[in-house]
């Protein structure tokens, strides 16, 4: 890209640019991608382990039916 194309304002756009910085970014984008998604991941885990443990709790008390059984 010459002096003229960026007077004419033909420069492109930053994030078509291929440079060092574009592909850091990438990386800590994809990064911040993956952990979001394994946090997301342990959220569901902990969620389903505190149901299961309120369920197991129940058991030898008057809320233990053949439904809380099945459940578990």
């Amino acid at each position: 890209m010459s002096f003229q194309d960026l007077e004419a304002g033909y420069a492109k756009p930053p994030h078509l640019l291929n440079n060092h910085y574009n592909s850091s970014s990438r990386q800590l984008q994809d990064k911040g991608d993956a952990s979001q998604s394994v946090a997301a991941g342990i959220f569901k885990i902990r969620t389903a382990i505190l149901g299961f443990d309120r369920l197991v709790n129940s058991l030898g008390t008057p809320k233990d039916t053949p439904e809380l059984r099945d459940k578990l």
